[in-house]
Formats: C-alpha cells, structure tokens, sequence
C-alpha cells in the first residue's frame, strides 16, 4: 500500500541565489578575479534555474545534466559559500528520483559536512541536510538512520520555530512514516494523530495537507486490519483531495488506490474496481503510472 507522497521542504529543489548573492561574491572575490566570479555565478544561476524547471516537469535526467553543471561552478566558490551545499543537495535529490541513491547519498553527506562547519547548530539550512539524509535513508530502507536525522531535524525546528510550525509538522510527519514501515505502529498512530490535530487547527479541515495526514493514518490502519477506523478517513482524504487539488491530481489517484486496497481487503470487490479504475485514469491523464 503507498503512502502519500510526504511534502518536507527537503524534498523540493532549492531557488537560485538572486542578485544580492553575486554582490556578496564580488565583494568577497576582489583580489583575483572578480568578472570571472561574476560570470561563474552567472554560469550556476542559469543552470540552477534550468535544472529546477527540468525537475518541476518530470524530466529529472535532464535535471540532473543541469545540476552537474551548476555543481562544476559551485565547486570553485568554495567550501563556505552556501551555493555549493545547496547544488548538492539538489543533484542529490535528481539522482535520487531517478533510483540511482549511490550517487545521491555522498552529496548529502557532503552538503550536511559542509553546512556544520558553516551555520549554526539551530540553522534551518541544517535542519533541510538532515532531512534530505533522512528521506534518503527512508527510501532505502535504512529504518534507525532516517529516524536519528528526522529527530535532529526536528530538534532544530521545534527550537526555532516551535512545535506548531507547520515546517516541524511536515518533519514529524516524514518520521511517523519511517516508524510505520518499520513496524512500529504505535509510535506512528501517536505522530500521525498529533500531526493531523495540529494541521486542522492550523490549516482548516479542507487542506490538502490535513487529507494527507488522514490518509497516512487510514493506511496505518488499514495495514493493521483496522479497517473499520480507516474507511471513513480514506472517504474524507478522498474528498478533501478532490476538492483542493482537483479531480486529476496524482495525490488524489494514491489515495483512491489505498482506498480500493481496503475494499478488496473487505470483499467489496465492485467499488474497489471503481476506485481503482479512477486512480488509472488520473495517472493515464498525468502520463505516469504512479510515483
């Protein structure tokens, strides 16, 4: 059964610097070179934009051509300078997304070494690292080292901003899936449950987010023959989806296969078909056949 798809701010490519980040650089570079700092910098916005462009429609092989160009020119700003960690996290998550996590795995070590020895010990930045690690490990079944980087993470958030922020909530979300697909329910039911409660208190009843959770959790319970708990969350998730994101969106299809999964499980083989039906004509629509 698939989990939704969790939003952690890790997960997304970050923007490229603006304008200011090459005035810094020029002021920082004056002895040695300063138009061809400029233009390097020039170099890495241009391939850092095309590469988040490439990611953000799919086409992560091409993503990946432009991050490993931007990382070329990050490399000769240096090991203080946060453009470089940044490059590497986001070609990690390019070789990620495309199964090749040997590759990605050096690159966020990298960038978490990097931003240790440049930020503070609370900086969000270290929080985003130990993330990205974090989800790494997850996907590769690597259970306990995903757990310790998503508690860290969660440290710093929960010190910066409180344990309401909602950043700090995707976070603990992240770590409620690791203890699910580890066995450990208990510990998953209690993060998902405070997770949700804080989401409807925060963001209204009808958020995507708040229907994610619900589906989390339903799958939890579906997952431990508590069918009768999960069918009216999956029904709720399936409707907030529907509303917020519209009637094509992939998270949407996730969600309807989860819920055909539990009336399969239950017998209720006509409806299941129906869902899961639905779910293969979003994906058809979407060109992809799931996550």
């Amino acid at each position: 059964m698939r989990y939704q798809i969790q939003k952690h701010r890790a997960e997304g490519p970050r923007a490229a610097f603006s304008q200011p980040t090459e005035v810094l650089l020029l002021l920082v570079n004056q002895k040695g070179g300063v138009m061809s700092s400029v233009q390097n910098t020039n170099k890495w916005n241009m391939h850092m934009a095309a590469g988040r462009m490439a990611f953000e429609k799919g086409d992560f092989a091409a993503a990946e051509h432009m991050y490993s160009a931007a990382l070329k020119e990050a490399e000769s700003f240096g090991a203080s300078d946060p453009k470089l960690a940044h490059t590497l996290n986001n070609l990690a998550l390019a070789y990620c997304t495309q199964g090749k996590h040997d590759k990605a795995e050096p690159l966020y070590q990298r960038a978490l070494t990097l931003d240790e020895a440049s930020l503070g010990a609370d900086d969000p930045d270290l929080a985003t690292d130990l993330s990205n690690l974090a989800a790494h490990y997850h996907r590769i079944g690597r259970y306990q080292e995903a757990e310790q980087f998503y508690k860290r993470a969660i440290s710093i958030m929960e010190g910066r901003f409180g344990k309401e922020d909602l950043e700090t909530v995707r976070l603990m979300s992240g770590l409620a899936v690791v203890y699910s697909d580890n066995g450990q329910s208990a510990e998953a039911e209690s993060i998902y449950k405070k997770v949700l409660d804080i989401r409807e208190r925060n963001l209204g009843s009808k958020h995507a987010e708040v229907a994610e959770s619900l589906n989390n959790l339903a799958s939890l319970y579906c997952n431990n023959n508590r069918c009768a708990e999960a069918e009216p969350l999956y029904e709720r998730s399936i409707e907030i989806m529907g509303f917020t994101l519209g009637p094509d969106h992939p998270e949407l299809a996730t969600v309807l296969e989860n819920y055909a999964g539990l009336l399969r499980k239950n017998g209720r083989l006509a409806e299941a078909d129906a869902a899961d039906q639905r779910a293969e004509r979003i994906w058809k629509k979407a060109g992809n056949h799931g996550y």
